[in-house]
């Protein structure tokens, strides 16, 4: 299903200018630079209290294929894989996708990664029982957020699973302009590129409509852990 067949003419045309865009392209080469110096994959498992609760409500729906959304070189990938779930990993980093793929292949794992833009993925309608995106939408405008979650409610099955990670974020240490939404869209030598914004949960839920949320729980950090489903 394309970005026309979810949008309004007006918003389709501004996703169209913003991804199109300069801006916009540089946010996603930051990405790559960002991960250009790592040598291997990050290994070791992020202490994150919410962890549990990603395969725990997976279960619960009994998700067995899994879009690892952003998933970098593969942390959580291979946390469900080895838990039993059928993974395919999505980044734009050809590099940190390279790292990933590595990893699985020295555990046996058989995890798929693909790179690409999650504002243009790859898949059919019905491919997925369950997408994960932890702390992924921070680094996109809301209209990104917004086309993104609408697509996944078509490559996801009937009553599939959405679980996602938002953390709350400031603007950090650095130079920055704001985009119309508010995202910082950083400009200073080591962040150059790189696209933050904190999501208030009125916005969360605007880009979750369309989505049975069950789960909005915000840790003591400001972190907000989300179930919804399809």
């Amino acid at each position: 299903m394309s970005h026309e067949d979810l949008l309004s003419p007006a918003a389709m045309e501004r996703l169209e200018e913003l991804l199109n865009s300069d801006v916009y392209r540089e946010n996603l080469d930051f990405w790559e630079r960002a991960w250009a110096p790592v040598k291997s994959a990050y290994t070791q498992l992020p202490d994150l209290s919410y962890l549990p609760s990603i395969p725990e409500n997976l279960k619960k729906r009994s998700a067995k294929n899994i879009l690892d959304l952003g998933c970098g070189t593969g942390w959580l990938s291979v946390y469900l894989a080895r838990q039993g779930f059928q993974v395919t990993g999505l980044d734009i980093s050809v590099h940190a996708v390279k790292l990933a793929r590595e990893w699985a292949t020295r555990e046996d794992l058989d995890i798929h990664f693909d790179v690409g833009d999650i504002a243009d993925m790859p898949y059919p309608d019905g491919a997925f029982d369950a997408v994960v995106a932890n702390s992924i939408f921070e680094h996109f405008p809301m209209d990104v957020a917004e086309i993104t979650m609408k697509r996944l409610k078509h490559i996801l099955t009937p009553g599939g699973v959405f679980i996602g990670c938002f953390d709350k974020v400031g603007g950090g240490p650095g130079e920055y302009f704001e985009l119309a939404d508010k995202t910082h869209v950083y400009t200073d030598k080591h962040r150059k590129g790189m696209m933050l914004r904190y999501y208030k949960n009125s916005e969360l839920n605007q880009i979750l409509g369309g989505y049975k949320v069950e789960v909005m729980d915000e840790m003591d950090t400001g972190t907000r852990f989300v179930v919804a489903y399809s």
